[in-house]
């Protein structure tokens, strides 16, 4: 059937050159785990040209035969010990690349010949000055990134160290990098962002509608990759200057590359340049070592694993859960029982023909409670959705442990921890209502990225490429508070899913949906696609502040809020706050900020005076202040100033380069945290007896674990907090006798 369509599409391709290759023992699978089945695929006979020899066959290694459509029956999953099980909603995954498709149909060489890319490589020529036919390479990668970053980004994707987010900024990295081969010396990838959508806005118009929050999330990550690449070339330098050899070590390599973001094959490039080799072995070995790292970290959680194999079985045997929504108890009937090892101690894993206990979704996290009768007890501590049924998972407290497997069938009571739940509901329905007012105060742009629903704050992270104003911040608590006074019942429809979309609801960011969804309403303000629990009222919700705003990746930015009773302690904790300021003020709470405000005025101006005051005494005569010693015809004058300020030791080094007799001086001191140095050397010193102390500097501060330099009458610099004055101060007597000259 599959074959047939394609011919409908292509009829004109039927003769001969497309083939069909299916065959029984033909199987396709996503790795070790998950759901596979066999495949049918099809592919296209590119003729002669492309080869003819042993390995022009199709699966082969020649360019000849190219697979264009893949037809995946999802039939089984594939479980972690080996066993094969039916899938309870068998598939088929039918994998058609719309660029193959295309070039077929156009009669191209490769997916990057068609029309879609042809607007793009002319505009990439236009930006960098450069002709597709002598860069192909860099016009390929450079389009094809950019649409991958354009996509991600509308998406709600951000920029950023890890997961999909370190992949995207390894993307931008690599098309900025050709764009440098190029020529290109200014961000340019961004102003690609306009031909893209010229091109696919209107088949897609997600992209024309967050053009311009993509434009600025990569704008950004550009000047940030600029930064970048200056640092790693001044760390590959250090790294060049330690070598002791010609070859660069694999791990030094690597740490460039993982940590700074510094391109592999630049490494490369710049060995060469040097007449230098870099570690490739070590270098893959350290990128093997990462790797298993993320495998590890991406496999499933042990435990929860163990638990969801040992329910492979029939989906007939266990009818699905039903979920009780609207109620925090309920009576069950226990369909399944296990026993499951967990940090030492055996806990009962509970299958329920009904249940009250909401499993982890869409960002709100799983119920606590009990389950329990007559005859026992568990404490539920964990939740669990696995094939339509809720496994919960706890600890037995009331009855005899070792007639567990006798649970199977008893009638029990499964009631939700009430309070938790609350709290859990009030943050979760304050979650759309902060969605619904960011798009008021931020833009239609803003869509959410990730979320996080418990009893003690909600997390909501959302597309937007800057911080926001504190002014934006007030704006969106004043809205969210608002509709919370407002008393707005919260309403809930369950409908089709085109239904639902045809409301306006909105979806959330990464959530699989049923053909029924549920829609949750807050009157016109807020409407989503929601599975989880809210109050019934949004009055029910109480107070809500937003505790903190921050940056999670370039683009996407996180809003932490709290709700109800944290919200009330907040409020109380802040009043008590007030009361205790006004008090150490001696003002009324009113007036406290006026008093604060005032006491700092008064602080800052005795602040200055002090300074003042310093500023006299340690340049009054020149040699008010500091240890005097003659090396020669010069003398060396030393102070260690304490903890200070930068100006006042900056008036003294000043003081001392006036000085008409040969004169150098050095100055340490503590500033802001960090052991500040400076030097100066006088009119006479640096003419008559050619002294420099920016070269002496430059040789003094390595030695102690600092670094800096200047010219021949002024140096300045750094060394380690744990360095001993007097020690330093000595070791530029030495370097002086030996001679600190030009």
């Amino acid at each position: 059937e599959a074959f047939d369509l394609w011919a409908k599409i292509a009829p004109e391709l039927k003769n001969g050159r497309i083939m069909r290759f299916g065959k029984k023992d033909n199987y396709w699978s996503m790795g070790k785990i998950g759901p596979c089945g066999p495949c049918s695929e099809i592919h296209i006979d590119r003729g002669e040209k492309w080869g003819t020899g042993p390995d022009a066959v199709v699966n082969g290694e020649s360019d000849r035969f190219v697979e264009i459509w893949n037809l995946v029956f999802m039939q089984y999953d594939q479980l972690p010990d080996g066993q094969v099980v039916p899938l309870p909603k068998p598939s088929v995954d039918t994998g058609a690349g719309l660029e193959r498709i295309t070039a077929v149909i156009q009669n191209v060489d490769t997916n990057y010949g068609i029309d879609l890319f042809r607007n793009l490589f002319a505009a990439i020529s236009d930006i960098l000055g450069s002709k597709y036919e002598d860069n192909v390479v860099a016009h390929n990668i450079i389009a094809d990134h950019i649409r991958a970053l354009t996509f991600a980004i509308a998406d709600g994707a951000g920029i950023s160290n890890e997961g999909q987010g370190y992949v995207l900024r390894r993307i931008l990295r690599r098309a900025a990098r050709h764009g440098a081969a190029l020529g290109a010396e200014e961000p340019f990838i961004y102003r690609l962002v306009k031909p893209l959508v010229d091109e696919m806005g209107d088949a897609y118009p997600e992209i024309r509608q967050k053009q311009s929050h993509v434009e600025n999330v990569i704008k950004a990550e550009e000047e940030s990759f600029g930064r970048t690449l200056e640092t790693g070339l001044n760390l590959f330098e250090k790294i060049v200057a330690k070598l002791d050899g010609k070859v660069i070590n694999g791990e030094d390599v690597f740490r460039l590359y993982d940590t700074y973001g510094f391109p592999y094959d630049l490494v490369e490039i710049l060995a060469t340049e040097k007449n230098l080799t870099d570690d490739k072995d070590g270098f893959d070995r350290a990128m093997e070592r990462q790797k298993e790292l993320s495998r590890s970290g991406a496999n499933f959680e042990a435990h929860s694993r163990t638990i969801t194999n040992i329910l492979e079985k029939d989906p007939s045997d266990i009818a699905p859960t039903e979920f009780i929504r609207d109620s925090l108890k309920a009576e069950s009937r226990v369909k399944d029982v296990y026993r499951v090892e967990n940090a030492g101690q055996f806990n009962v894993v509970l299958i329920l023909d009904r249940t009250p206990f909401y499993a982890e979704a869409g960002g709100q996290i799983s119920d606590l409670g009990r389950i329990y009768n007559d005859t026992i007890e568990i404490e539920v501590r964990a939740m669990y959705y696995h094939r339509d049924w809720f496994i919960h998972e706890g600890v037995q407290t009331r009855g005899s442990f070792e007639d567990f497997d006798k649970f199977e069938g008893m009638t029990v009571t499964a009631e939700v921890d009430a309070e938790r739940r609350w709290q859990i509901m009030r943050n979760h329905t304050a979650t759309h209502l902060t969605h619904a007012a960011l798009r008021q105060v931020l833009g239609p742009h803003i869509s959410q990225s990730g979320s996080y629903v418990g009893p003690d704050r909600l997390r909501f992270d959302f597309s937007h490429h800057q911080p926001m104003t504190p002014g934006e911040i007030e704006a969106v608590e004043q809205i969210v508070n608002d509709q919370i006074l407002a008393g707005n019942a919260v309403a809930t429809q369950v409908m089709d899913i085109n239904s639902a979309r045809a409301t306006g609801a909105m979806a959330l960011f990464g959530e699989k949906y049923d053909e029924e969804v549920r829609v949750v309403s807050v009157g016109e303000f807020s409407k989503e696609l929601c599975g989880g629990t809210h109050v019934t009222n949004v009055s029910q919700i109480g107070p809500f502040f937003i505790t903190l705003e921050t940056g999670v990746a370039s683009g996407v930015r996180r809003l932490e809020a709290i709700t109800g009773q944290a919200a009330i302690k907040y409020m109380f904790e802040a009043r008590q706050f007030r009361r205790q300021v006004a008090g150490i003020i001696g003002r009324p709470e009113i007036d406290a900020l006026a008093g604060i405000e005032q006491l700092k005025q008064q602080h800052d101006a005795a602040q200055k005076e002090i300074k003042k005051i310093k500023s006299k005494m340690f340049s009054g005569g020149g040699n008010a202040v500091g240890s005097e010693v003659m090396i020669g015809p010069v003398k060396f004058i030393s102070h260690d100033f304490g903890e200070t300020d930068r100006d006042i030791m900056a008036s003294w080094i000043d003081s001392q380069k006036q000085l008409p007799q040969a004169t150098v001086a050095i100055a340490l001191g503590q500033v802001n945290g960090k052991i500040t140095y400076a030097a100066s050397a006088s009119g006479t010193a640096v003419k008559k007896h050619g002294i420099h102390v920016g070269n002496l500097s430059k040789e003094l501060l390595p030695q102690f674990g600092g670094r800096g330099g200047g010219k021949p009458n002024f140096a300045q610099g750094s060394v380690a907090t744990e360095t001993v004055p007097q020690e330093l101060f000595d070791r530029a007597k030495v370097i002086l006798e030996t001679g600190a000259k030009k």
